[in-house]
């Protein structure tokens, strides 16, 4: 047997990269209830190109509806959700959901805010 056949394919392992600010899918995929709940409670409707509309629950709506009783306490997850609906063919296009950008954005604020206009002050004009 030549020696190039004993020869074992050398695997690396690989941390996960961090990808935008750890930006990757939400740990809890949005179910068919919780779109249909933003089709039906949208308060921003956006008209796009094709015939779409893009449908989004703005939080202060989510909060009014959960006073209501429409809504349940674990509503807030709409926020999240951006649908898109193909008005021509009657049904969903595309779903995103934006809930790793949220809480990225949440982690990053208290950092981007060391960076401010008051903390790059000359020594000299604080004195």
């Amino acid at each position: 047997m030549p020696a190039a056949a004993r020869v074992t394919p050398f695997r690396r392992s690989y941390a996960d990269p961090l990808f935008l600010f750890e930006a990757r899918r939400p740990l809890v995929p949005a179910s068919a209830e919780m779109i249909d709940q933003v089709i039906t409670h949208a308060d921003v409707a956006v008209r796009q190109s094709g015939g779409r509309l893009k449908l989004r629950v703005t939080p202060q709506m989510i909060e009014q509806l959960q006073a209501e009783g429409k809504l349940g306490e674990g509503a807030h997850r709409l926020a999240d959700l951006t649908v898109i609906w193909d008005e021509a063919e009657g049904q969903v296009h595309t779903v995103r959901d934006d809930a790793r950008l949220r809480e990225a954005a949440d982690r990053w604020a208290d950092w981007d805010a060391l960076f401010d206009e008051e903390s790059f002050r000359p020594v000299s004009a604080a004195a």
